[in-house]
């Protein structure tokens, strides 16, 4: 009996010592990512099946958003995600929620996070200058996106080494401007302007001043007239305040003296939207930049009122951003700036089961881009 009591005893300690070995402590992060790349069996068994390690095994990119999380920007750290996971490296996702003061504590923090590269997005252009020439020098490749660095002078300058990366954000404001004009070719021909309610902030908002450039050069030009400019009275609840300012708005114009609304940003269409419909004000014809799930079922729902988003698929704003910092990882020096073809979505083309994960079905183009697949990456990632 007493023997059996031994081995009993014995086997009991090998399984405790066992399990004690195949769960190691895990090093603790003061800013806990919004979401994580997977490390560990995806990534090796794709290296195991292919012979050898994936190129950036072992490499880790921090991807940092100064913006609300929303279906298009989980889009963007998805893709960002398994591109960089299909190369070896991992991604923590962080979302500091237009906090300019978050943004700069979250990148700081992460740079004494052992981050070989950093993906930034949304930056504040008063204080990005400063904050990505900090990284570079201590040897963190960047590559930012809707980002613009102002020097001392106030001068738009570049980074020797860091990509930024812009949506063609003067074409997406035009696009949308001759959509309006082709509403009213009577208008056109006569040369009257169109007259538009603007919704815009700034200036000091990087993708918004680009897109104010366009915009002003319809202006200058006759073609457009401007009515007034509103914006949400607080960016950090943009849908509700747009709506309470809309809804404010709407009685100063009676039926048919707006002849379209020109908004620079879709989360600001959808307040403005939903104080549209409650007025039942369906005379005004919704164009915007940006597109999400949601902004498709407005442009579904029958009243034929928001009509038209031109926009960039994030999915492959993620893909990019992470190919562009695969290139510096490997030694490669990528072009200082990088500008993504937007598409026009309009109301007429959307089918019932569409949304922002399909459209490349039903857009020419949308979703579609092969820039940045270098010949070393060829074999992990796919041209479409």
């Amino acid at each position: 009996m007493k023997k059996i009591l031994a081995i009993v005893l014995a086997l009991a300690l090998v399984l405790s010592l066992g399990a004690c070995a195949s769960n190691p402590g895990s090093s603790s992060q003061p800013s806990q990512p919004a979401q994580s790349g997977n490390d560990t069996q995806a990534s090796d068994q794709q290296g195991d099946d292919q012979g050898e390690e994936l190129p950036l095994a072992g490499k880790r990119i921090a991807y940092i958003l100064n913006v609300v999380s929303s279906d298009i920007f989980t889009l963007a750290a998805n893709a960002a995600t398994s591109t960089a996971e299909a190369l070896g490296a991992t991604v923590d996702v962080y979302y500091t929620d237009t906090d300019n003061v978050k943004f700069q504590d979250t990148v700081s923090t992460c740079s004494n996070q052992n981050y070989d590269a950093m993906f930034l997005s949304h930056g504040n252009q008063e204080t990005a200058y400063d904050l990505v020439n900090d990284l570079v020098a201590k040897g963190i490749k960047v590559v930012c996106f809707d980002t613009q660095f102002v020097d001392a002078s106030g001068n738009n300058v570049t980074i020797d080494g860091v990509t930024q990366m812009f949506q063609d954000d003067q074409g997406m404001a035009a696009m949308l401007l001759d959509y309006i004009l082709d509403l009213y070719p009577e208008k056109v021909e006569a040369g009257e302007p169109v007259r538009i309610l603007k919704i815009w902030r700034g200036p000091g908002i990087s993708p918004f001043d680009r897109r104010q450039e366009a915009y002003a050069e319809y202006e200058a030009d006759g073609r457009i007239e401007t009515l007034e400019v509103i914006a949400p009275s607080d960016p950090k609840n943009p849908e509700s305040t747009m709506a309470e300012v809309m809804a404010a708005t709407l009685p100063k114009y009676p039926v048919g003296s707006i002849d379209a609304l020109w908004c620079c940003y879709d989360s600001y269409a959808r307040g403005a939207y939903t104080a549209i419909s409650e007025a039942n004000r369906t005379d005004i014809p919704v164009v915007s930049v940006d597109i999400s799930n949601q902004d498709i079922n407005f442009m579904m729902d029958g009243t034929n009122v928001w009509q038209a988003c031109a926009t960039v698929d994030f999915t492959t704003i993620g893909e990019q951003g992470i190919r562009i910092l695969a290139m510096m990882l490997m030694g490669e020096e990528p072009e200082a700036v990088y500008n993504l073809t937007p598409s026009l979505v309009t109301y007429d083309k959307l089918t019932a089961d569409s949304n922002v994960t399909n459209l490349g079905g039903i857009i020419e183009g949308y979703g579609v881009n092969n820039d940045h697949i270098t010949d070393w990456m060829k074999p992990y990632i796919q041209a479409k």
